[in-house]
C-alpha cells in the first residue's frame, strides 16, 4: 500500500515537468514562423492548467545598444495540440538590462479571475545587480487577458519583490519589500479590484556578543493598496512604494 501511494505521489509531481517540457516544442516552431529574423532570449512556456488546450508562450528578444541591452517581448496564446497561434500581445523596449541584470521571466497561472469570463495570467520579470558592497534585486509582474485575438496588457511592471542594500564585511543593512496580487470583492468597469497587500522590512546585518555574523530586523511594516480598472488597464498609483 505504501508503495502505491508513493508511486502515485511521484506520478502527480511530475505532471508539471512533463507538461512543460510537452510545450517547448511550440518555442522554436513560433520562432521560425513569427520571429525568423530575430533570435530569442531567455524563451519560456506553459501548458496553461486553468485551461489545458492552451498553452502560454514567453519570447524575449534582446537587442544590444553600446552595452545596454533593450528587451522586446512577445506574450503568446496558443494551441496546445497545434501551436496555433490563439492570441498575442507585442511590446517594443518592454524592458532595459543594464548594470541592473534582467535575469529571467517566469509564467504565473495563479486564480487571477477578473470576472466570470476573464482570467488573467501573469509574466513576472527578475533583475539583479551585485557588487562587492551593493546588492539589489526586484521582481515585477504583468498581467494579460484575452480578448478575441488579443492579449490585453491589463498590468504593467508592478513590482512585487524588492531589495536593496549595502555592507562592508559584517556591517550592512537591507530594505526588503514582497506583495502579493489578491482579488477584491468590488468590480469596477466589469473587472474586479485588485488588491496589492505588501510587507516592507528592514534588516541590519552585524556581530552579535559571540561576534558572528548575523541578520536582525528592526523594522516591519505591513501596507496595501487597490488597483482599480479603467476599461484599459489597472494604472498603478505614482509612486508604486
Amino acid at each position: 500500500m505504501k508503495n502505491t501511494q508513493k508511486l502515485l505521489l511521484l506520478i502527480t509531481l511530475s505532471f508539471p515537468m512533463v507538461s512543460s517540457a510537452d510545450c517547448e516544442k511550440w518555442i522554436d516552431y513560433l520562432l521560425e514562423k513569427y520571429h525568423s529574423s530575430r533570435e530569442s532570449d531567455k524563451a519560456i512556456c506553459k501548458i496553461w492548467p486553468a485551461d489545458e488546450s492552451k498553452t502560454i508562450v514567453v519570447l524575449p528578444f534582446p537587442n544590444d545598444i553600446e552595452g545596454t541591452i533593450y528587451y522586446d517581448l512577445d506574450v503568446l496564446l496558443v494551441d496546445t495540440q497545434s501551436g496555433e497561434l490563439i492570441a498575442h500581445n507585442w511590446q517594443q523596449d518592454a524592458f532595459v538590462s543594464d548594470a541592473i541584470e534582467l535575469t529571467d521571466f517566469e509564467i504565473d497561472t495563479a486564480r487571477y479571475q477578473l470576472n466570470n469570463e476573464s482570467r488573467a495570467f501573469g509574466v513576472r520579470t527578475n533583475f539583479e545587480h551585485h557588487s562587492y558592497s551593493v546588492s539589489f534585486s526586484e521582481q515585477l509582474i504583468n498581467l494579460y487577458v484575452q480578448q478575441n485575438e488579443k492579449l490585453n496588457r491589463v498590468v504593467n511592471k508592478l513590482v512585487l519583490k524588492n531589495s536593496s542594500g549595502e555592507w562592508n564585511d559584517c556591517d550592512g543593512e537591507y530594505n526588503i519589500r514582497n506583495a502579493v496580487l489578491l482579488l477584491g470583492k468590488n468590480t469596477t468597469n466589469n473587472y474586479k479590484d485588485l488588491i496589492v497587500s505588501y510587507n516592507e522590512q528592514k534588516e541590519i546585518i552585524k556581530k552579535n556578543s559571540e561576534r558572528e555574523c548575523v541578520k536582525e530586523i528592526t523594522n516591519s511594516t505591513k501596507r496595501k493598496y487597490t488597483l482599480h480598472y479603467n476599461g484599459v488597464e489597472y494604472p498603478l498609483p505614482k509612486p508604486v512604494y
